[in-house]
Parts: structure tokens; C-alpha cells; sequence
């Protein structure tokens, strides 16, 4: 395969990596309108895209079903950590707030990155991470300024980003080699194994789940998990950590425009602006250019 349909293959990953997270505020408000609570949500979406990828990769008998490597591991204990980490900031912040706060991630893998992994950062990938973040903070709708900010949610929402940061930097060395049906297993197993006991009791809501309730957790687990995180894993392994956590910022956006589609919600100037400049840094990320972007970056 050419390094350019390669690079066009990842990117096209992240980005339906990127839409699927992106339906799931739209999931969630639906879960807690059935009366599930976010530690219950979180359990059954987890053991559910466990169940699914079990079930699936039982009739593709070449392909183990677990990733046991003390990497994997750890990307599970960060993935999970990052997503209780983030319910929690949301108990204390704005979903804007938060969001910009979660988002500034691409930008702490790209620098990291040049010291791991030794990738070059050009200039074009410097522009699309400013435009990106820029974007992020026009769709956050944090123009007005914030009031009494809580210290407890800045804190949760930093954590989370750290999480993010570190959950993509070893994904890319688990990947190399690694089977991403496998590894996407795994962190689902390990993300159980770290919630169940934080949530003792809201792991029995699963024996007493109504019809809708059921088909909301599946869909997170099928959607939000399974395919967000499988094709997530997929690009990773085709361009690196610092261009799929770049592209990966399509997520605020996708998610205003499905709020706009969906739910009917308002899509103001800012936003779409906002949504402009996000799609943007895109395209610098993804454009195949002759400055050795990458070189490094792509496990072979």
C-alpha cells in the first residue's frame, strides 16, 4: 500500500472514529432519561462491547480474543480512568469548559511525541493544532467568560486529558504488532474490571433492564465503543499519535452538527466558525506533503 492511500485510510478511520463518539451526548441523554445513572451507563456499555467483540472474534478462530501485554493493560486502566474522570468533571463543569480543557490533548501528544517517538513537528502541523484548538474553544460557546469555575472539575478535567494523552501515546507502541480486535477487547475487559468496584451496585442494574434501557447500552457498546474504538486503535496504527489525536478534535464538531440535526439545537455563527476551523486543521493533518511528516510515526 502507497504512503498516501495509507495516511487517507487512517485518517478516514479516526474520522468515523470520531463520529461515532460524537452520538454519544445524544446516547447518554437518552440512557439517563430511562432512569440509568453514568456508573451504570458506563458498566453496561463496557460489558456489552466486550460480549459483542467475544461473540465476534470466537468465528475468527486466527485471532485471540485477549491482548494480555502489561501495555495493554495500562492503555485500559487509562482509558477508563479518563472517561470516569471526564463524568466527573461534567458533575462540576460546563460541557464547554470541560470540552476545552479535554481537547487541549493533541496538542500535548504532538509535543510528547517529539520526544518518544522522535516525530518532526513541521509547520503545517503547527498551524493545524492552533486552528483545531481554536475551534475547539469557539464550539465550546466559553466566549462570555466562566464564572466561578470549580477547581474540583478543572482538576477531573485535566486528569482526563492526561489520561487521553498518555491512552494514545501507548496505543501507538501496543500497535505495533498488536491485533486491534484484540487490544479493543481488552480495554473493554480491563475498563470493567476498573469500574465494577467503583460502582458495586449499579453492576446488578443489569439484572433488571427494561427494553429501552437494553437497546441504548447496546447501541453506546456497539457505537461508542466497539467501532469508535476499534477504528480509533486502526488509524493509529496507519498515522501516528500526533495526526489522530488531531483529527480526532472532529469530535466537538460532529457533535454539534448531529445536536443541530437531531435534537434541533441552535448551530450559531461561533459554532459553525468553530466547525470551520476544526475541518480545517484536518486537512493540514491529513495532506500528504514532502516535509517527512510521519516518518517516524507509523508502525510498520
Amino acid at each position: 500500500m502507497s504512503r498516501g492511500s495509507k495516511e487517507f485510510k487512517g485518517a478516514l478511520y479516526i474520522l468515523i472514529s470520531a463520529l461515532m463518539y460524537a452520538t454519544l451526548p445524544v446516547l447518554v441523554k437518552l440512557a439517563y432519561a430511562q432512569g440509568l445513572t453514568p456508573g451504570s451507563a458506563l458498566f453496561l456499555r463496557y460489558l456489552f462491547s466486550f460480549s459483542l467483540l467475544a461473540i465476534l472474534l470466537k468465528g475468527i478462530r486466527q485471532v485471540q480474543l485477549l491482548a494480555l501485554s502489561p501495555l495493554v493493560l495500562i492503555q485500559g486502566i487509562l482509558l477508563a480512568g479518563g472517561g470516569l474522570l471526564y463524568f466527573g468533571a461534567l458533575q462540576y463543569l460546563g460541557a464547554g469548559l470541560a470540552t476545552v480543557i479535554f481537547f487541549a490533548h493533541p496538542a500535548l501528544v504532538a509535543i510528547l511525541s517529539v520526544f518518544i517517538y522522535k516525530e518532526s513537528l513541521v509547520p503545517r502541523l503547527l498551524i493545524g493544532l492552533v486552528l483545531a484548538l481554536s475551534g475547539v474553544y469557539l464550539l465550546s460557546g466559553l466566549q462570555g467568560g466562566v464564572s466561578q469555575a470549580s477547581l474540583n472539575g478543572i482538576i477531573y478535567a485535566l486528569l482526563a486529558c492526561l489520561c487521553y494523552t498518555f491512552y494514545s501515546l501507548v496505543g501507538q507502541r501496543t500497535l505495533v504488532g498488536g491485533e486491534p480486535f484484540s487490544i479493543t477487547a481488552t480495554l473493554s475487559l480491563v475498563a470493567i474490571l476498573v469500574i465494577a468496584p467503583l460502582y458495586p451496585h449499579e453492576a446488578s442494574t443489569i439484572f433488571r433492564l427494561t427494553g429501552p434501557q437494553f437497546l441504548i447500552t447496546m447501541m453506546m457498546a456497539f457505537f461508542n465503543t466497539l467501532i469508535a474504538v476499534l477504528f480509533f486503535l486502526k488509524g493509529l496504527q496507519q498515522i501516528g499519535a500526533t495526526r489522530a489525536t488531531l483529527l480526532s478534535t472532529a469530535e466537538p464538531a460532529f457533535c454539534i452538527i448531529l445536536a443541530y440535526l437531531v435534537l434541533g439545537e441552535t448551530l450559531v455563527l461561533q459554532e459553525m466558525v468553530g466547525a470551520v476551523m476544526v475541518f480545517a486543521s484536518m486537512f493540514l493533518a491529513v495532506r500528504q506533503a514532502d516535509e517527512g511528516l510521519g516518518s517516524s510515526s507509523s508502525p510498520q
